[in-house]
């Protein structure tokens, strides 16, 4: 005890050097918070709208290479003058698959400087595709949930993430594809589907918003799977039967040869995921509706069902991050005003689907935006390679554009005028919120 006391004594003698030490990293982390929040503040953005003809082939392979070119887009600070004053913050991308009353697009919001490059991508890929810059569709709704209430409509959104550790795959396009091609998956269609679905007055948004990762050293993906891989062995030699701490290196070879084939399968899908390019990905739903025909039942179970399809019992799977969706009991904790956290959750996921926000990346920038009634520190960011990224947003292939649940491009058009407007001729009325 008197060595902890003297300890004690120690360190608050010394309690203007960690003091300094914590106020310098205290105000370090504000600095970076607030040059970034200007950093971001004068990214201009643009939107684009993307539509395919009739006789579409290409399958999510093609989007895979989309997203490798995208990803080498990436922007990061250079030298110290980027780092902590011009505050250069990586650029994200935010790919979306929207429904307005069962009339489904397919947007891709990209920094505005990018646009060009992104289009050629697309048109190299997509020969007949269109892609048009058109205004945000967000700019047409209100700006708050309060005056969402005016306008009489009802809000419900959440959140989803990688259930397991982000270095574990989810099933991608790949084990949906057949070499016979009338057995051939797209995974998209399940969703599309459910979106066709919904009533002409109700909207729904899935948005997957997505920051290039870096692959130098430290590769986040690529530690994960080290540290993963090396578990799994160690776990591996411990079940093994020992024959003595002479034989050590039987006991391993035992081991390995111990192995299910799924335990060895499962070690190689971790090392092949980190093999490709990733994402920092948020992946979010939105759905709103008149409170007369408010139903979160064909939104909400729909697309789960619609996300179930990507889960490997012994890999990974999406599931919904109940802290920040906006649902709120008071039998769940805090226990304690549901109704204003309900509130407070609703307010945070409208503000971050229409602007497409990530979560903050210095401590100082989450507590700016802390608030009592919902946690800027319950976000989930998850790790998905460019294979994963393009099998949950792809361009349907001609066995789903060929359904009567989207709008097809029936000729390829030349020149079409600027400023189209983001509805097609001879669509359905648009949502009463929107008009």
């Amino acid at each position: 005890m008197n060595i902890l006391a003297e300890i004690q004594d120690v360190l608050l003698g010394l309690w203007w050097v960690w003091l300094t030490f914590l106020a310098g990293m205290l105000f370090a982390s504000s600095w970076i918070a607030w040059r970034q929040a200007l950093y971001k503040r004068n990214i201009v953005w643009a939107l684009l709208d993307i539509k395919l003809p009739r006789e579409a082939k290409r399958g999510p392979k093609v989007m895979e290479q989309i997203m490798m070119n995208i990803w080498a887009l990436r922007n990061t600070p250079g030298n110290l003058r980027e780092w902590y004053w011009d505050g250069e913050s990586t650029q994200w991308y935010s790919f979306e698959i929207v429904s307005f009353g069962g009339d489904i697009h397919f947007f891709l919001r990209a920094p505005a400087r990018y646009v060009n490059i992104i289009k050629a991508n697309f048109y190299g890929h997509y020969p007949d595709c269109e892609v048009e810059e058109v205004q945000d569709y967000m700019d047409r709704f209100p700006k708050t949930v309060p005056e969402l209430y005016q306008s009489g409509y009802y809000l419900f959104g959440l959140e989803m993430f990688l259930a397991k550790n982000n270095a574990y795959p989810v099933r991608t396009y790949l084990e949906f594809e057949s070499d016979d091609e009338i057995q051939n998956i797209d995974p998209i269609a399940g969703l599309l589907e459910v979106l066709s679905k919904i009533q002409s007055d109700e909207v729904v948004m899935m948005q997957v918003v997505a920051r290039p990762a870096s692959i130098n050293p430290p590769n986040k993906l690529v530690k994960l799977s080290e540290e993963e891989i090396k578990r799994l062995k160690e776990e591996a030699i411990k079940k093994a039967p020992k024959k003595g701490a002479i034989l050590d290196f039987e006991d391993t070879i035992g081991a390995i040869s111990s192995r299910t084939p799924g335990e060895t399968e499962i070690m190689k899908t971790i090392e092949k995921k980190a093999t490709k390019n990733y994402f920092e990905t948020m992946i979010r739903y939105i759905y709103l509706a008149p409170k007369e025909t408010f139903n979160i039942v064909l939104p909400y179970r729909g697309l789960r069902i619609s996300f179930q399809q990507f889960s490997i019992p012994n890999s990974n799977h999406f599931d919904v991050n109940y802290q920040t969706w906006t649902r709120t009991w008071l039998w769940e904790w805090p226990y304690i005003f549901a109704k204003r956290r309900g509130e407070g959750h609703k307010a945070r996921m409208w503000d971050n689907v229409r602007n497409r926000k990530l979560p903050q990346g210095t401590f100082m920038g989450k507590l700016a935006q802390f608030h009592i009634f919902t946690s800027s520190f319950s976000q989930r960011i998850s790790l998905l390679n460019t294979e994963e990224l393009a099998t949950l947003w792809h361009l349907p292939t001609e066995a789903v554009v060929t359904q009567p649940i989207m709008e097809r491009i029936e000729a390829k058009k030349m020149g079409p005028p600027p400023n189209l407007p983001i509805f097609r001729e001879g669509n359905r009325d648009l949502p009463e919120i929107m008009k």
